[in-house]
């Protein structure tokens, strides 16, 4: 399953046709914002995957403007630039670039940070804004791709790491669960509470 499903309450607001409201975002969409496949774009798939199971479980979907994304790592630190990107087009959380709304609602500014010292370099931390409900998932990639065999070269071994990656993504990723309930009305909520 290579798919997230999304809702997008902004394009319910604007009467939007169902397709521009609900559609899904795939792991080779995701390669094709990139511009290419590698372990840290299929790692960002998965990590958002991973989290909106756990936030959502409900409806497996994703609701758009209402993730904040906290990452362990700096913006520049390796491929954290190229993962956030990933993850805001799914999850609809972006920085200082992002929507910032109308009337109110619909906010999608300054919904993603990065250099959380209380998080490992290799996390992410996943809020619910109308619950509180989080998850911080972390991503190994080296536990799949250490079995590899050296006798690869580029750009063969490449390809294998990915494969390795997706056969074994429930080794890879692990989520762990918070539950807080939201203080609605109170703090830096920006988009409010549903």
């Amino acid at each position: 399953k290579s798919k997230i499903k999304i809702h997008e309450p902004f394009a319910d607001f604007l009467h939007s046709s169902d397709e521009e409201a609900n559609f899904e975002i795939s792991l080779l969409d995701c390669y094709h914002l990139a511009g290419h496949a590698c372990h840290s774009m299929t790692g960002a798939f998965l990590v958002t995957q991973a989290a909106v199971e756990k936030l959502f479980p409900e409806s497996k979907t994703c609701e758009r403007g209402d993730v904040i994304v906290e990452f362990g790592s700096e913006i520049d630190k390796k491929a954290t630039g190229p993962r956030s990107n990933v993850i805001s087009y799914i999850t609809g959380a972006w920085g200082e670039t992002g929507f910032p709304g109308l009337k109110g609602q619909f906010s999608r500014k300054n919904l993603i940070s990065y250099g959380h010292n209380d998080l490992k370099e290799n996390e992410v931390r996943f809020r619910r804004i109308s619950n509180g409900k989080e998850v911080i998932v972390e991503y190994n990639p080296s536990i799949a791709t250490k079995e590899l065999s050296c006798q690869l070269s580029f750009p063969e071994s490449w390809r294998e790491e990915i494969f390795a990656i997706l056969k074994n993504k429930d080794r890879v990723v692990e989520v762990t669960e918070k539950i807080e309930m939201s203080t609605c009305g109170t703090g830096s909520n920006p988009n409010g509470c549903s």
